[in-house]
């Protein structure tokens, strides 16, 4: 007996209702599908007896259930091979890497498939994948755990070793210490050296598929019987060969700039909330003002007498005040009046004298003045300084802080108000309280410009960055996604019309093969754009409702794809007929033999012979 395995391939349940009642709507793999009956016409086993046996698995699109299949198929092989028989197996798409799967395994188990006489692969993409490059990275959650445990312990016995060295030439010195020294290290190094052989061996017999020798030996035994049929248009071959080349962009250089720059409307607010509420900002702040700007050991030998003639000012103005109380309630009495109006005018050339003497002994009067206030209003409580001699509260007092903030700023502006025996003169007093009134805003100008300018520049460059990595990391997960790369510690490449293990490949389909599966496919997407449009009104009844394969089989029969129209044209079934009847244990019907069509597939089988890789 002669047996033919088939593979179906990624999706092959979506492709028709399993469970059609009409053989022409049974897939080319399922038993009694019009495929079947033609190859029964057309090949048989040398003894007379030819069995199909079709091998099913999930058809996801991941590499974990491809190699789970393979596995399975494995199994297969191995009751056949049990058996003696003579056996071909034909996988269409991702069935052909089932099949390469099953095939690697059955070298890495020492179980070589001796009556394997062909296996046929139409429109594989071969998927060719990579290890990780560090071990730590191809690990398991749980041996990552176990990884780092005792890489800890090592690390934490070298250090302890390092700073022995360190520690003046110690070690040694003391009795037992190298006895003490072989236990530790023994006690802290055999976990590591004991997981990381125990995790090196697990690991090599997880990814056994990527030893050079087991790769040798699997091309050795299986490639002179590889027959890949594949047509230069297939749709799902060329497209994920091209995909990782194919250079997408989905976020343009610019795109988080805009976001981005609104950051700078929020720096100045959240820096003065992280700064008055940070207790240390504000003690630094205090205390750079009291060494630096309000330098209070420089002032305070002038403090006493600044602050009587001070008060002597104050007096004077109480005095002037109720003269010009007196000038106004004099009514018709002249005399007091003008009494009243000579005091007040002899008041203020007190008031001037005490000041012009001021300045001349103590030219930077206002910056002692200005001492004095911050020393009231932040470094003293009561009278008495706060402790340690720094910011009242420490930087906790959230309302103190503020004032501090806002003193920083209007420092030159509060004085305007408060020091008035510091004015020289109406006009003086006008641009002391026009110039803060007039700065400050345009220093915050200034600075909000500046952060805008630096958010702008870094917001450009920080969007061009994270436009080149998003656009990796879409185009990487789009095409690990697209190559069924699901796996641990490994990383797709890309897709090829052959198994990284081979060191041959084989021409696409003739021409003349190749124009007649185009042709099959374009009469088919013909007819199916005929029923979508007389039944547009069916389909937008069913937008917005899950997916209904029967809704969407009645409309496509998933063969207007190259990809899935091989096994509809009967050259091309007569094609593999004869790939399989030059195996041992087939043999061609005699109405093949023929059949004026076997002499065309015998040419194009030819045209298919391997060639080395460039």
């Amino acid at each position: 007996m002669a047996t033919v395995v088939t593979v179906h391939g990624t999706y092959a349940h979506i492709a028709g209702p399993p469970d059609a009642p009409a053989p022409a709507e049974l897939q080319w793999w399922q038993p009694d599908s019009p495929t079947e009956q033609h190859l029964r016409q057309l090949i048989n086993g040398e003894d007379g007896s030819l069995n199909f046996v079709p091998f099913q698995w999930s058809g996801e699109n991941s590499e974990r259930d491809r190699r789970k299949a393979g596995s399975q198929l494995l199994n297969l092989l191995l009751q056949l091979e049990d058996r003696k028989e003579s056996y071909t197996v034909v996988g269409h798409s991702h069935g052909g890497s089932v099949i390469a799967s099953a095939l690697v395994e059955s070298v890495g188990k020492h179980r070589p498939l001796e009556h394997l006489k062909r296996w046929i692969t139409v429109g594989t993409p071969f998927v060719a994948l990579r290890k990780e490059r560090f071990l730590f990275t191809r690990l398991t959650l749980p041996r990552q755990v176990v990884f780092v445990a005792s890489l800890m312990l090592l690390m934490m016995f070298l250090f302890y070793f390092a700073g022995e060295l360190f520690d003046s030439g110690s070690f040694g010195r003391r009795n037992n210490q190298l006895l003490r020294f072989v236990i530790s290290a023994t006690m802290m190094s055999l976990p590591f050296i004991f997981f990381y052989i125990g995790l090196k061996i697990l690991d090599a017999r997880r990814y056994f598929a990527y030893r050079p020798p087991l790769l040798d030996e699997a091309r050795k035994l299986y490639a002179e019987r590889w027959l890949p049929l594949a047509h230069e248009d297939d749709e799902a071959v060329q497209g994920l060969k091209l995909l990782p080349h194919v250079k997408l962009s989905f976020f343009g250089n610019d795109f988080a700039a805009p976001m981005l720059t609104l950051i700078a409307i929020f720096v100045l607010p959240l820096a003065y909330l992280f700064i008055v509420t940070s207790p240390p900002a504000m003690v630094a702040i205090a205390d750079l003002l009291k060494n630096n700007l309000y330098d209070d050991s420089h002032y305070q030998q002038a403090g006493g007498p600044v602050e009587a003639a001070q008060e002597q000012m104050r007096a004077l103005r109480r005095k002037i005040g109720e003269a010009r109380r007196t000038a106004e309630t004099s009514g018709l009495e002249p005399v007091k009046a003008e009494a009243a109006r000579q005091e007040v005018e002899a008041l203020r050339k007190q008031i001037r004298a005490i000041r012009q003497s001021l300045m001349q002994t103590y030219p930077d009067l206002p910056q002692i003045v200005r001492a004095q206030r911050f020393k009231r209003q932040f470094l003293e409580k009561d009278g008495k300084p706060c402790e340690g001699g720094t910011l009242c509260g420490g930087g906790t007092n959230y309302a103190l802080n503020s004032r501090l903030l806002f003193h920083v700023v209007t420092d030159e502006l509060s004085s305007a108000f408060v020091d008035e025996n510091l004015r020289r003169g109406p006009l003086g007093g006008l641009l002391r309280l026009a110039v803060p009134v007039l700065l400050v805003p345009v220093v915050f100008a200034i600075l909000a410009l500046g952060i805008l300018m630096v958010v702008q520049f870094l917001a450009v460059h920080v969007s061009r960055f994270l436009s080149r990595q998003l656009n990796a990391m879409t185009h990487h997960q789009i095409t690990r996604q697209a190559l069924g790369n699901d796996t641990e510690g490994e990383i797709a490449l890309g897709s090829d019309v052959r198994p990284a293990w081979m060191q041959q490949t084989h021409p696409f389909l003739p021409a003349e093969l190749g124009e007649r599966i185009t042709d099959y496919s374009n009469e088919v997407s013909f007819k199916s754009l005929a029923k979508f449009r007389n039944a547009i009104s069916t389909l937008a009844f069913a937008e917005g409702k899950a997916p209904d394969r029967g809704v969407i089989s009645t409309y496509l029969t998933w063969r207007e794809l190259i990809h899935t129209a091989y096994f509809e044209v009967p050259e091309f079934r007569k094609l593999l007929a004869y790939a399989i009847a030059r195996a041992d244990g087939f043999a061609a019907m005699q109405s093949f033999q023929n059949d004026p069509d076997q002499e065309r597939a015998a040419r194009w089988h030819a045209s298919l012979a391997p060639q080395p890789v460039a």
